[in-house]
């Protein structure tokens, strides 16, 4: 999984879903910061996120791991036959069972259950991961047409070499 900050940092800075929280709440006072994070490997159609949920007040540490799949239950439950469970979770939102998790973390799944996922985040993270797709694509693309450019150079540059030492 990769940032979508990691490609498209202002996108990021201006659409990342963030929840403040007042004193008085079961959440210490603060802001939230739910990160997006997006499987890189271009031949996979797994069309789920991970999020990690930070905090400014809590600099460097993960409160959540959240697993979240946009696609309608039937999609996944195609996918992944084998637990009848799995679909329901993953469209609701799922705390990451592999990933590290604060005395936080069901809170902040709660919150993002209940204040994050709504039909805008939803259409939002599917434009992101569009976004995120197109983007790899393009610097895949790019990555291979400099190594046959790089390839043919040097091809040319033996072929060159050969020829001068051949009187």
């Amino acid at each position: 999984m990769t940032s979508f900050h990691s490609l498209f940092p202002e996108l990021a800075m201006r659409e990342v879903r963030c929840l403040h929280f007042g004193p008085g709440q079961s959440l210490p006072a603060g802001e939230y910061i739910y990160l997006e994070f997006y499987c890189e490997d271009l031949d996979c159609d797994c069309r789920r996120m991970f999020l990690q949920v930070i905090s400014p007040n809590e600099s460097g540490r993960v409160l959540a791991s959240i697993n979240y799949g946009w696609e309608k239950e039937s999609f996944y439950r195609k996918r992944m036959p084998y637990d009848p469970e799995a679909a329901p979770a993953l469209v609701k939102g799922e705390l990451d069972p592999i990933n590290e998790q604060s005395e936080f973390a069901e809170l902040l799944l709660k919150a993002f259950q209940q204040f994050v996922l709504d039909e805008t985040y939803r259409l939002r993270v599917r434009r992101h991961h569009r976004l995120f797709r197109e983007e790899l694509a393009r610097r895949a693309k790019a990555a291979s047409a400099d190594s046959a450019a790089g390839n043919a150079a040097a091809s040319d540059g033996d072929g060159a070499a050969e020829s001068k030492q051949d009187p």
